[in-house]
């Protein structure tokens, strides 16, 4: 089985989120059960671009990729190279997957695959959710009507990462093949760092869909009860959404104790999560949300909305999965702070159960075996 892997950016530009990191998560589990892989991209980091050469295939973490430079620095990453390479090797590839809508590459990948008679799989990685959609939503209706739908119409399948994302899928595009694969993780030890009773933790990308609008008040309102708690955000700025927290944290009243720490990555970000009395995401939309994986797995309580599809920590009693809302919220992370150390510990090992259940190996059988689902139908038609 030959698979040729397409986005608009990869590793190591994890200023993009959880998808950076999750598709080379994937793609190196998917070469270890014997898949012959290649990655093609660009060079896209923000405004700049990633160190990396483009002009021949290159290893990242162990996966063949070909960066290919993208002319004007923008987040639609148009690159003329990487659609001459695209016409010329998709041919020789027994199925592409794609990742995210609303880019060239996307676009110029499954345009090529139809040409071709190769199948393909698209992984919306949250593109298709009604947040996203709704955002810039001027540009994007009428791009996804001329563009996205003919050619999600035309895939071998689309990837969900959870059943949330694939019924959503399949309401908007009745009659297609959506399935669900989640994604994996690497079950770590448990980092041996002391956990800070009054610690709480936000990690992941400083943007609107994160919802800190909901978040601020509510770490204000937690702030009456528990003046002594710390939140530590942790993740990259994004199109200078920080300065526009701070503010709403400066008019907050009560003002919470809250302090922003950059990305963190590797064993710094295990530590911080470890470190946690409870790990908060109040999303307004994620298809999958990598870091309550993380945070489960390191034994962390977490308060999520239900904008992001953990209901499971609700069904485990691994902590609360809650309605988007500066109360609902609140409430959560003050029920957890101030439990008996004894339910905050049993909270902890329901985490790391759910967590052990996510391993990379299951997630890469289970999409070789929706590749080859996605192929058949690609030969019958």
């Amino acid at each position: 089985m030959r698979i040729l892997h397409v986005m608009p950016s990869f590793w190591p530009a994890t200023r993009y989120g959880g998808p950076i990191e999750s598709v080379l998560r994937l793609c190196q589990a998917l070469l270890r059960e014997g898949v012959s892989l290649e990655v093609v991209t660009t060079n896209a980091d923000g405004d700049g671009d990633l160190p990396v050469p483009t002009d021949r295939i290159t290893d990242a973490e162990g996966v063949p990729v070909r960066y290919f430079a993208r002319r004007p620095r923008t987040r639609f990453a148009i690159s003329a190279p990487l659609a001459t390479h695209l016409a010329r090797a998709i041919p020789a590839f027994d199925l592409v997957h794609v990742t995210a809508l609303f880019s060239f590459s996307s676009a110029a990948a499954m345009s090529v695959a139809r040409a071709a008679g190769v199948p393909y799989v698209v992984s919306p990685r949250g593109t298709l959710r009604p947040w996203a959609l709704g955002s810039k939503r001027w540009k994007k209706a009428p791009y996804f009507h001329l563009v996205e739908r003919p050619n999600l119409a035309r895939a071998g399948g689309i990837h969900a990462t959870s059943d949330d994302e694939r019924d959503e899928a399949t309401r908007l595009l009745p009659g297609a093949f959506a399935f669900t694969v989640p994604n994996g993780i690497d079950l770590p030890a448990a980092p041996a760092v002391p956990r800070d009773p009054r610690r709480v933790v936000f990690l992941g990308r400083i943007h609107p869909v994160k919802g800190f609008d909901v978040l601020v008040p509510a770490l204000s309102r937690l702030a009456l009860a528990l003046p002594d708690v710390e939140t530590l955000i942790a993740g990259p700025d994004e199109d200078g959404e920080w300065a526009r927290v701070e503010a709403q944290i400066a008019r907050a009243n009560p003002r919470p104790r809250v302090r922003w720490i950059g990305p963190v990555r590797g064993e710094d970000k295990l530590a911080l999560l470890a470190s946690a009395s409870a790990l908060v995401l109040p999303s307004h939309s994620e298809n999958f949300g990598m870091v309550v994986a993380e945070a489960l797995a390191c034994g962390t309580p977490v308060v999520v909305s239900k904008n992001c599809p953990w209901r499971v920590v609700e069904e485990r009693g691994a902590g609360a999965w809650v309605d988007n809302t500066p109360e609902r919220i609140e409430a959560a992370l003050r029920a957890i702070l101030t439990a008996p150390e004894d339910a905050r510990r049993k909270m902890g090992e329901a985490g790391r159960s759910i967590a052990e259940g996510l391993g990379w190996g299951e997630v890469a059988r289970g999409m070789i075996a929706r590749y080859e689902e996605a192929m058949a139908r690609g030969r019958r038609r």
